[in-house]
């Protein structure tokens, strides 16, 4: 009964991919999700779970149903099945009940917030694309800014009308933002000439002309939404921020202050009903400012990360700088004294880039290290709905990661190796302990740290060197570490690519891009044996865990098994292209390789049959963690940017297929128990066509055929839906290869090619190209029935004659 079940399983779990690729991102009003915008698509993004609710777009599917092809359908009917092209979105907005994207093509969609459907859509009329979009305050009015034209368009979405078209500005203008105020007609647009231009869109005339800034304008604030707004506030990137007073008496904003404040300005905020001002400066520091005694205060210094953004939700009172890398920081600001107070709360990774390496530290596996193409590295907590912390520490590409319990390893292209710690204190966060520099003379692109306990670690580079590295504690300290060079050999010829210690830690093995693995005595530095068989570089090497056995994986696309005892290769294992990364899993009985197409494949090593293909990537997939403490996940990431998250499923498909074989013997006998009594005849049908047995839906037609009662088998025929009616044309074509069951299936075929012909839309009758199937049946049946015809009409013609 379990033979046909598969021995182990693994499906994925959860995916964490890339939401945010720069550009518009905004903030809902109760705090609860963030809209980015990535490539052609628009996505909501729960902020407490850092997973995609749900994405707006022309090619999206949210709950089973086309969202372009939904909104598609009212602009064109009639046109099913043609899918919509890619079609890029440049900026969106969002107010309380809809969002707006300006696309590619030069049109704008509209769609519901609460259906994720298609509303409206509408030509911009701009010449070249939109770069800015908003909603007014009310929800009613849009306003575009085009490209190349310096043009504002102004659309009554309700009523499908463009109010007015503001020019005699030079554009584009990429910071534009109407009244808080639903009284105040006014919005505000900032040209090309850093002049900030405040028009009225129900008289069509320019109000003022802000003149001040002498480099691009980022952003503008007003004090409060009140009709009678008097203060407004814009920072540019000359590294000033400026202060406007509305006055009465001449009706326009004059500028009463110039606070240089030294930094190129990337945002600003009000908070506290307006008696404080937030300040993003691009060098990673963020400013208070006293709106009435204009004191400035450092919140925090300068960072490791460069800020291109600042949003603020007053409802939650929390602040998102958004940096260069795509990453999203989210900060509690505390108001109630006069120096508000920032506490990091939040971090979410909007875009990872190529995943080349991570691993699992912490009790249980808890935390998971993942370093991407980038100096910062991130650290998962997988137990609190993934969420992030990033580490900053190295000053360029972090390549590789190794950790034993709270102890972690970090090495990259800047030659230096960074020793962390996990904090005690606060969750999700490392600790840096020590850290030397100009440790190898080339990039570092592999470490390995002893098992069962930190006491040492290897690294080795892109020179084919490698380097063993003694870790100490101190005595009286617990909590200072250090590590010194125990020995230094030149390991390779060519890059080493991988590097790992044996479970005992008595052995490290190496493979390189020489062809060759090699493995080493790990306390004295001798060679013990080389590894020879590959005819490529070899990208990868493990221990097992149980078996004296070392496993590789090489760009000539094979896995082999090799024996520690005599270095001689017990098995090699092919697949289709190159095997970058291979892990033993469930205790060594088990498998697991990672190729450059993305396909992981799962081998059973006693049988050397692949027992599972796992499609999940688009590209290569650089690392894998396997958990050492339960064994029955694993995460696996790549250059496509995915991280993914793979549960050990085989109890789950295993029941599945043991409650499916039981329904199905349900069914069968019920089958044989109707076929006996001669009873529900239909009822039978249909089961026979759920099980697949021709012979039992022959024989059931047959019953009618010998009551001569057609119209019984043309009811057969007509109550059954489409999925039905493709299987009994597969019976039909089984019947059909034998000429004793020919009159029944060409019977049947005629009622069902009938129904199709008059009803177009039920094109299933070529469905797996049956009819070409068919066809040489069918022609034979009638040639045979035509000359049978010949010879009954040759005995009639003599038995007249006689």
């Amino acid at each position: 009964m379990l033979s046909s079940v598969a021995e182990k399983r693994y499906a994925a779990e959860a995916r964490y991919t890339n939401f945010y690729a720069g550009s518009d991102i905004t903030w809902s009003e109760n705090g609860k999700h963030i809209y980015c915008l990535n490539g052609d698509v628009v996505n909501q993004v729960d902020v407490e779970t850092s997973q995609i609710v749900s994405s707006f777009g022309v090619n999206v599917s949210n709950k089973g149903e086309s969202v372009g092809n939904a909104g598609k359908s009212k602009i064109s009917e009639g046109l099913e099945g043609i899918e919509v092209d890619e079609d890029n979105i440049y900026c969106f907005a969002m107010s309380s009940e809809h969002l707006v994207t300006a696309h590619g093509s030069g049109l704008l969609r509209l769609w519901e917030l609460s259906t994720q459907k298609l509303a409206k859509l509408w030509k911009s009329q701009h010449k070249g694309p939109v770069v800015r979009i908003e909603f007014s305050p009310c929800g009613k009015f849009i306003c575009t800014s085009g490209g190349a034209d310096a043009t504002l368009r102004l659309w009554d979405f309700a009523n499908n009308s463009c109010l007015c078209a503001l020019k005699d500005f030079p554009g584009p203008s990429l910071v534009l933002q109407f009244h808080p105020s639903p009284l105040k007609s006014e919005i505000y647009a900032v040209g090309a000439d850093n002049t900030i231009y405040c028009w009225n869109y129900e008289t069509k005339t320019m109000l003022h002309k802000m003149r001040g800034h002498i480099s691009q304008v980022t952003g503008l604030s007003f004090r409060n939404a009140a009709t009678d707004c008097s203060q407004l506030v814009t920072v540019s990137r000359d590294k000033v921020l400026i202060v406007w007073q509305r006055s009465e008496q001449a009706n326009s904003w004059i500028q009463s202050k110039t606070i240089p404040l030294y930094e190129e300005l990337e945002g600003v905020t009000h908070i506290a009903d307006g008696a404080q001002l937030l300040v993003a400066c691009g060098s990673g520091k963020l400013q208070q400012i006293d709106t009435k005694s204009w004191k400035i205060r450092d919140l925090f210094l300068k960072t490791e990360f460069e800020i291109s953004r600042l949003l603020y939700c007053s409802s939650k009172q929390q602040l998102a700088l958004i940096t260069t890398e795509q990453n999203i920081i989210i900060y509690d600001v505390n108001t109630e004294n006069e120096s508000a107070e920032v506490k990091l709360v939040k971090q979410l990774v909007g875009y990872n880039d190529e995943i080349l390496d991570m691993c699992f530290l912490g009790d249980k596996d808890r935390y998971l290290a993942v370093a991407t193409n980038s100096k910062h590295f991130k650290l998962y907590d997988t137990e609190q709905n993934m969420n992030c912390r990033l580490i900053s520490g190295h000053s360029d590409t972090v390549m590789s990661l190794a950790a034993s319990q709270n102890l972690l390893i970090s090495v990259g292209k800047d030659c230096s190796i960074h020793l962390w710690k996990l904090s005690y204190e606060t969750d999700c966060l490392l600790e840096p302990l020590t850290q030397q520099s100009k440790c190898h003379t080339a990039t570092i692109g592999c470490v390995a740290i002893t098992h069962n306990g930190a006491k040492g670690f290897a690294s080795a580079c892109q020179d084919g060197s490698m380097k063993v590295w003694q870790l100490s504690r101190d005595k009286q300290d617990r909590n200072t570490y250090a590590f010194s060079l125990r020995y230094a050999a030149l390991a390779h010829d060519k890059e080493v690519n991988c590097v790992t210690y044996a479970l005992n830690n008595k052995i490290l093995a190496t493979a390189s891009q020489d062809k060759t693995a090699k493995l080493w005595n790990a306390d004295t530095n001798v060679l013990l044996g080389v590894l020879r068989g590959h005819t490529r570089g070899v990208w990868c090497v493990r221990f097992s865990p149980v078996d004296q056995i070392v496993v590789t994986s090489s760009s000539d696309c094979s896995l082999r098994i090799w024996s520690i005892a005599n270095f001689s290769c017990l098995k090699r294992l092919e697949q289709e292209c190159t095997i970058l990364r291979v892990e033993f899993l469930d205790h060594g009985k088990f498998i697991l390789s990672a190729a450059s197409d993305g396909l992981l494949k799962l081998w059973n090593l006693k049988t050397n049959i692949c027992v599972q293909s796992i499609d999940e990537h688009s590209d290569r997939v650089w690392s894998v963690a396997v958990s050492a403490c339960s064994n029955r996940f694993f995460y696996t990431g790549g250059a496509d940017s995915k991280l993914i998250r793979f549960d050990d499923v085989t109890e789950t498909v295993r029941n599945e297929a043991l409650d499916q074989r039981q329904a199905i013997l349900q069914q069968e006998q019920t089958l044989h128990s109707l076929l006996h009594a001669q009873e529900q005849l239909e009822k039978a049908f249909k089961l026979a066509l759920t099980l697949d047995k021709p012979k039992a839906s022959y024989d059931i037609i047959c019953h009618f055929m010998r009551k001569r009662d057609a119209d019984a088998v043309r009811h057969l025929v007509d109550q059954l839906n489409m999925d039905q009616r493709l299987v009994l044309l597969q019976h039909v074509k089984a019947w059909g290869t034998n000429s004793r069951h020919s009159y029944i299936a060409n019977l049947v075929l005629q009622h069902l090619l009938g129904d199709a012909l008059l009803n177009t839309s039920q094109r299933f009758y070529n469905n797996g190209n049956l009819v070409e199937v068919l066809t040489p049946y069918v022609q034979r049946h009638f040639k045979r029935v035509s000359e049978l015809n010949k010879d009954l009409a040759f005995m009639e013609f003599i038995v007249k004659c006689m």
